[in-house]
């Protein structure tokens, strides 16, 4: 094939949802283009080499044997962990569907953070937004906790330039209890960029201060700065507090729950929304999907043609301790499945290495270059179609997945 050269396209590891990727493909190889993302164009690298060959316990084996060795190995399983569930919408459903026919529970590798978030909103409901709205009104941007950017690259040239929309003077960046790494330094250049430090173990009470101050009180404890960032936010036209939940610390559920306080708070009198950073490797397309064809969020369990969810029992790492088989999905990076007992059938993205060699391994595409696909953004709203760039004879998740179905059958 001859080399062509992609532009705009859908990068979708992080979450953020960048769109204006530049991809060179060569053959079967890949790179991106200088300026991209480091960990996107990371993740986007071919170096051009053949896939690998599906494996069983380590034996190269055609597509065809592997297939029927995984097929015929949940026959004969009693307990199974779907989990990892790194892939497009469609394959998320495929997932959904075997194991409904199989029984097992299903969850995302990486949905403890949102779990975190939905922890919150359960109990008491939020405000939340969307990139867009912060990108276009927001004036006063509070960060809590660790700089999410570490997680989610380029979070703040998306949302905030500059100049929006509907915000008038320059915008505002105040980091409560983290720090702005260098490579976010340079995002927020021209920007007002602010430090408020908290003790060790102190964000959660930082947060309730706040909380009682833009809701009227005067806290005894509360500092200066605190106390300043109080009247900014309830100044402000359109304040928002961010955070990425897998980056808090043990009682990251009472962050969460106190930053939500604050947001409820200035609504009374002024304009304020939450921010909550999840969603890599489509965890929320997986979200979605499981609602839409369960009923149920993700870490459900199906079990005699029923199905059920319980956030702590049917949790990756506690679904794969009672596990006799685990299919571990990862299309999107070369993810390890969880140390376990379980023996392992791993559709994995093909550069995948692993510390002990899974039962059946199948090499699969990656959503937005082997396949086209739809992943969702980390703020819920936005859909994001992937499109194929280049053909290295790999299957979608979706494809694999039927087909064992269909061997099982």
């Amino acid at each position: 094939m001859a080399e062509t050269t992609s532009h705009d396209v859908v990068c979708p590891f992080c979450g953020i949802g960048c769109d204006d990727v530049t991809l060179t493909v060569d053959g079967a190889a890949v790179t991106a283009a200088e300026g991209t993302c480091g960990r996107a164009a990371q993740l986007f690298a071919r170096s051009g080499a053949p896939a690998p060959s599906a494996r069983i316990a380590g034996r190269d084996v055609s597509f065809e044997e592997a297939v029927a060795e995984a097929a015929k190995r949940l026959g004969a399983s009693k307990t199974i962990a779907y989990a990892g569930l790194g892939t497009d919408v469609d394959g998320v459903r495929a997932v959904l569907k075997l194991a409904a026919k199989t029984g097992g529970s299903v969850d995302h590798y990486a949905s403890e953070g949102m779990f975190r978030n939905l922890a919150s909103s359960q109990r008491k409901g939020w405000v939340a937004t969307t990139f867009a709205e912060v990108r276009n009104r927001c004036d006063l941007f509070v960060v809590v906790g660790p700089d999410p950017s570490k997680a989610y690259h380029r979070v703040y040239e998306r949302v905030l330039p500059a100049t929006g929309r509907f915000v008038e003077g320059p915008r505002r960046v105040v980091f409560l209890g983290g720090a702005p790494t260098e490579d976010a330094k340079s995002q927020l250049e021209g920007l007002s960029v602010e430090i408020i430090a908290t003790p060790e173990g102190g964000l959660v009470d930082a947060l309730s201060q706040l909380s009682a101050l833009v809701a009227g009180s005067v806290p005894p404890a509360a500092g200066p700065e605190i106390k300043a960032l109080a009247e900014a936010l309830k100044a402000a036209r359109y304040g928002v507090l961010a955070w990425s939940a897998a980056s808090l610390d043990d009682d990251g559920d009472l962050v969460i729950e106190r930053a939500v306080s604050v947001v409820d708070a200035l609504n009374v009198t002024t304009r304020a929304a939450c921010l909550p950073l999840s969603g890599k490797d489509n965890l929320t397309g997986a979200y979605h999907a499981t609602l839409w064809n369960v009923g149920f969020p993700l870490r459900v369990g199906f079990r005699d043609g029923v199905s059920d969810h319980d956030q702590t029992a049917y949790a990756t790492a506690n679904a794969v301790k009672e596990a006799d088989l685990v299919v571990w999905t990862s299309a999107f990076r070369p993810e390890l499945p969880p140390a376990s007992a379980a023996a392992v059938i791993a559709l994995s993205h093909p550069d995948t290495v692993f510390d002990t060699e899974p039962a059946v391994f199948i090499p699969v595409g990656q959503p937005g270059l082997d396949h086209q696909g739809l992943a969702f953004r980390a703020d819920s709203v936005v859909g994001l179609p992937l499109r194929r760039y280049r053909d290295a004879g790999l299957k979608s998740v979706a494809d694999v997945v039927t087909l064992i179905s269909e061997a099982r059958a």
